[in-house]
């Protein structure tokens, strides 16, 4: 959910600001506000769920069973409470902070600058979920490796590897397309060019552009990464179109001709005609 919340807070501005040739975060620094509080809570949120959907997987395929009972419903909502204080926070920061500037819509405040510069990129928003992420999704594969050798059902063993698949696909996703953004994030808060270095700018701005194309791409693509790792997924994705939809438009369509039938005009037939004469007379 948190996904779609970052590109609707990125995506809709950035396609009109191409139609108008103008930007429109650039015109007003309150919506340079709104829309960089959106966008980083989003994505701060959405980055700290996968490192705890693979921490909890971990726990939820680890062999111990003191551990297999940690992962109940009271940890998930603890963890969503974590992330959602986390994510508020930094959404505020923005909210406050964020202004327009020579190098785009983005924090110039100093002492902040130093605060992104040194933990959240690095640490907050690339090495830390990383880290967590690949260590916990490689041990539950190492969980559910073990889960093959014992005796347990074999329905239980092919959910644990298809979790377990999507688990490892995600995060390798969020490697590949996330990181060229932390990278220019940096760069732009650290670099100071000078008004008339044109080509410079140009080369930051073609940069920028790259790096948010593929940071659209980590938000936008559980769909498909699903859909080609999880057998399962496919057949409920196959489900979903062939039965549900195809339901739904059949009877709206029944019900569409039932509305024109009713609709029509037919003739009365049990009145027999009456002559000119009759009717004067």
């Amino acid at each position: 959910m948190t996904d779609i919340g970052f590109l609707l807070a990125v995506l809709p501005t950035t396609i009109i600001s191409e139609f108008l040739h103008t930007s429109l975060t650039g015109q007003s620094n309150v919506w340079c506000k709104i829309q960089m509080m959106f966008a980083y809570g989003c994505g701060l949120y959405s980055l700290c769920t996968i490192s705890f959907l693979a921490f909890d997987h971990y726990l939820f395929t680890n062999h111990r069973l003191n551990w297999r009972q940690t992962s109940t419903i009271k940890l998930a909502h603890r963890l969503t409470y974590v992330n959602l204080v986390l994510a508020l926070i930094h959404g505020l920061i923005f909210l406050i902070y964020a202004e327009n500037g020579r190098s785009g819509c983005t924090i110039y405040h100093p002492v902040l600058i130093i605060y992104f510069t040194y933990f959240y990129y690095p640490i907050l928003n690339g090495a830390l979920p990383i880290l967590i992420s690949s260590v916990f999704s490689l041990l539950a594969y190492r969980n559910v490796r073990r889960i093959i050798r014992r005796q347990l059902p074999v329905v239980r063993r092919r959910l644990d590897r298809q979790m377990t698949a999507l688990a490892l696909a995600r995060v390798l996703s969020f490697c590949i397309f996330a990181t060229p953004f932390l990278a220019c994030s940096l760069w732009r808060l650290n670099t100071v060019y000078a008004d008339d270095d044109n080509v410079s700018w140009a080369v930051l701005a073609i940069i920028s552009v790259i790096a948010y194309s593929l940071l659209y791409f980590n938000y936008s693509i559980n769909f498909f990464v699903f859909l080609f790792i999880s057998s399962r997924f496919r057949h409920q994705v196959k489900h979903f179109f062939t039965k549900k939809c195809w339901y739904y438009l059949t009877n709206l369509y029944r019900s569409c001709l039932t509305l024109l039938a009713t609709n029509q005009v037919v003739p009365e037939m049990g009145q027999e005609p009456v002559s000119i004469v009759e009717s004067v007379s």
